[in-house]
């Protein structure tokens, strides 16, 4: 077994939020009390529970579960360093998210972004982390991709579609004013989806230089221990077609990526993951997106996820949301 993840994140991502929840008229003063001490310099790190507390008293706080998305729309372009001078000097939008990807997987131990092409062009931006990652810390990450894409594309970034696992609220203003688009309640992951169109669009804070810059000091400065995220997405990235032609076993997937089988669930072993999980997991959240398409009946839903028959997918969603993928559908209709 790997040795644990160090549960520690970077100072300066935790002082630009608090920085922002000033902006939303907080008390910074028993906010400071309950978090503590934030060490200066910009390799300096916390611990993960100061980032717990501070979400935990700053939603009593703010009394709106919205938190997340009004915190990273307060945050100014710039404060992230080196994370928004990369992105917002890609030449599209499509660039900008590849950047922020490739941010995460230097910085991060607990958290990453997966990126998928569907069938219709449309690209998903997952954020992603560790079971121990609360959903606010990935929503708040995903607010803060939209509106950084708002920036670099001088207001004009739309999207198709913002997942949330978060329960449909009876009001939602703050998140319907940030995002500008329906958004899916009770999604299995936090998930931007954003059109061809909008992906290839030219970003008006292009710098070639400065970009080609930052991402060559990235590149040379990816940590090792981002392996097991990185086996993962590898892995989640080439389920789509194989579970859609049903050749989606472990020792096909592992030809995929270029190892043995024993090789592929020993290293996921190392990280406490078992291709069942993987596979299970894909599909309960594959399921979601296609059941969002009305336009596809319910048996090429379920031949897109693998399952030979329908009778098989029902089973597997009903241990996933106790309720028939039919009227799941209807309810979100």
């Amino acid at each position: 077994m790997t040795e644990p993840r160090p549960a520690w994140l970077p100072a300066g991502t935790l002082r630009a939020q608090m920085q922002a929840l000033a902006v939303l008229g907080l008390d910074m003063q028993q906010l400071s009390r309950a978090v503590g001490p934030i060490p200066d310099g910009a390799d300096a790190l916390v611990p993960q529970q100061a980032y717990l507390t501070m979400w935990r008293e700053a939603l009593a706080l703010f009394g709106d579960e919205a938190l997340p998305t009004a915190l990273a729309m307060a945050i100014p372009f710039g404060a992230f360093g080196a994370l928004d001078y990369l992105i917002g000097s890609a030449a599209t939008i499509g660039g900008s998210i590849e950047s922020a990807q490739l941010h995460f997987a230097m910085v991060s131990n607990d958290a990453w972004l997966d990126l998928h092409l569907l069938d219709d062009g449309t690209r998903a931006v997952q954020v992603r982390g560790l079971p121990d990652v609360p959903v606010v810390a990935l929503e708040f990450t995903l607010a803060c991709i939209f509106n950084r894409m708002q920036r670099v594309s001088g207001g004009e970034f739309r999207a198709l579609r913002v997942g949330l696992p978060a329960a449909r609220p009876a009001h939602d203003p703050v998140r319907e004013k940030a995002y500008g688009t329906a958004l899916a309640y009770g999604y299995p992951c936090v998930e931007l989806a954003i059109s061809p169109e909008v992906w290839t669009r030219a970003c008006v804070t292009a710098d070639p230089f400065l970009h080609n810059t930052l991402e060559q000091l990235a590149r040379q400065m990816q940590l090792q221990g981002q392996a097991d995220s990185a086996l993962e997405s590898a892995l989640r990235m080439r389920l789509r077609g194989a579970l859609a032609q049903g050749r989606a076993d472990a020792q096909r997937m592992a030809s995929l990526l270029g190892v043995s089988e024993r090789t592929l669930q020993r290293r996921l072993t190392e990280i406490d993951r078992s291709f069942t999980q993987i596979v299970e997991d894909f599909r309960r959240e594959e399921s979601a997106r296609l059941l969002s398409d009305r336009s596809l009946h319910l048996v090429e839903v379920a031949s897109r996820l693998g399952y030979s028959e329908q009778t098989s997918f029902t089973r597997a969603f009903k241990r996933w949301h106790s309720t028939t993928p039919g009227h799941w559908r209807a309810a979100r209709a």
